[in-house]
């Protein structure tokens, strides 16, 4: 039977249990180089120390389980200043208004002479001279000597940021964060940025037909065997212009050389093949020499054929009739030439596509960013413009995209009560291929639309908004691609 473990408590090391007869250092301690027992945080104390299995004691100024987090003295009961408190990164400052002294406790004493100054932020006496006072060694007195103006750490040089954290400037302050592409993390026992893989985290913006490569900070896009672009849209690359050593070949410069082969005649099949129906049509293979030698009459043809110096047409065989069955009738059959794959990102942060903001609306969209994260997208409020009135966006389509059908994908949102509506048109139709006036518990949904023609291709799309008669809310769009051929989700293309 296992052991059963005792705690031994004051007066002994702590972090010490008793094992039976032995004393070891209990769960969630380990024996350090000293033979001491020592607790363990598996995330860290960022600022602060471990005392126990995964619990910090803060230092002062910061709170949090791992002590990562900035403790605001202002907001605490009772609070540390007496008239004003502002918060500093693990500390805080004191001031007083115009016409009181800062106190060494933090209360304010009433002044006559600091009032006759006029300072900003309170003041002091020294050596019987009043001098203002600004209440963060971010701030220093401005020319006037009685207000604080704020000291830029980040272009003066005079911040600590690591060399992998970038400087972001704050009013008497300053803080770091990691540089972009790189995370905050907890490794080896401290906090350090530590390199996002956008590929392994598919947050990269790579074609489907591409290769990511993580690099430090950031990553690349490479297209795929087969396909040519920049990595972030790749297009099949047609057979004719295919190198052979994509395809796992390899060319020699004597492969290359013009030489034209000599002619080597076809030898006939042996095995007589047996017809085949193509429509009602009958189709005979080569036949043998045996069945030469059943019709003679063919080899006296030929050789009369020979002398007449037959036009290359043929029209000689208009009243020939074939001893194997009815005449045949050849048929032109036009294939048409495949569409060019593609996968066009249209997002308006990193997107390949070109927008328009149509000049004859009434007002344009503009641009919002998402609650989380710094990417935008574009939007029409319900705050600005009048019922009825238009916000219209063209797409302008390039080659490509006009030479065939394709599907057209977008986020929208259509959130509020009759806010208005959002439809999408096609220049060469006056009619809206879509429309829809609210979105579902008002969130953002997808919407797949393949976009085909029957003569002359659209030269854009439009994204028209139009105003309702509610006032708040917002229809907003985001996240438009088109790819080559029909949408695999839709119902049925649109004209």
């Amino acid at each position: 039977l296992p052991f059963s473990a005792t705690h031994i408590h004051a007066g002994s090391q702590a972090g010490v249990c008793r094992y039976g007869k032995r004393l070891e250092c209990c769960y969630g301690w380990v024996k350090n180089n000293k033979g001491q027992c020592e607790a363990q945080c598996e995330h860290g104390c960022k600022h602060g120390e471990c005392v126990g299995p995964n619990k910090c004691k803060c230092f002062p100024g910061y709170t949090g389980k791992t002590c990562n987090q900035d403790l605001n003295e202002c907001g605490l009961k009772p609070r540390p200043c007496e008239h004003r408190c502002m918060n500093t990164h693990g500390s805080y400052k004191c001031y007083c208004l115009n016409g009181y002294m800062l106190m060494s406790d933090g209360s304010c004493a009433n002044s006559r002479t600091c009032s006759i100054a006029h300072c900003q932020y309170g003041c002091e006496e020294v050596e019987g001279e009043i001098r203002c006072l600004c209440p963060s060694a971010g701030l220093q007195l401005g020319q006037d000597e009685r207000t604080c103006v704020d000291i830029d750490e980040c272009t003066t040089g005079k911040n600590l940021c690591p060399h992998n954290r970038q400087c972001v400037n704050t009013f008497g302050s300053y803080y770091c964060k990691c540089q972009n592409g790189y995370d905050l993390k907890y490794v080896n026992g401290k906090y350090d940025c530590v390199d996002l893989d956008e590929c392994a985290d598919e947050t990269h913006k790579c074609s489907q037909h591409a290769v990511c490569l993580n690099t430090h900070g950031s990553y690349r896009c490479r297209c795929k065997p087969g396909f040519r672009g920049n990595g972030f849209e790749c297009s099949v690359i047609p057979d004719s212009q295919v190198r052979p050593e994509i395809l796992g070949g390899k060319l020699s410069n004597e492969e290359i050389k013009n030489a034209i082969p000599e002619t080597v005649p076809t030898p006939s099949p042996k095995v007589l093949h047996q017809p085949f129906d193509y429509d009602g049509e009958v189709y005979v293979g080569t036949p043998t020499e045996e069945r030469k030698e059943e019709f003679p009459e063919e080899k006296e043809e030929e050789e009369e054929e020979e002398e007449n110096q037959l036009n290359p047409r043929g029209d000689v065989f208009k009243d020939f009739e074939s001893v194997f069955g009815p005449p045949t009738e050849v048929k032109e059959i036009y294939i048409e030439p495949p569409q060019e794959e593609y996968f066009l990102d249209c997002n308006f942060d990193q997107g390949a596509c070109e927008w328009v903001q149509d000049k004859t609306d009434d007002m344009d969209w503009t641009v919002a960013y998402h609650d989380k994260g710094g990417e935008y997208y574009m939007a029409l409020s319900g705050l600005i413009g009048g019922r009825e009135d238009v916000a219209k966006l063209k797409l302008l389509l390039s080659d490509r995209a006009q030479h065939g059908s394709f599907c057209l994908t977008f986020d929208y949102r259509v959130a509020g009560h009759d806010v208005g509506s959002l439809r999408v048109l096609l220049d060469n139709n006056a009619y809206p291929v879509w429309e829809q006036s609210q979105s579902k518990n008002q969130s953002w949904q997808t919407e797949f639309l393949t976009v085909a023609w029957k003569e002359e291709a659209p030269q854009s799309i439009i994204f028209e908004a139009q105003r309702g008669k509610g006032i708040g809310g917002e229809i907003g769009l985001d996240n438009v691609v088109l790819t080559s051929g029909p949408c695999q989700e839709d119902a049925g293309p649109v004209f």
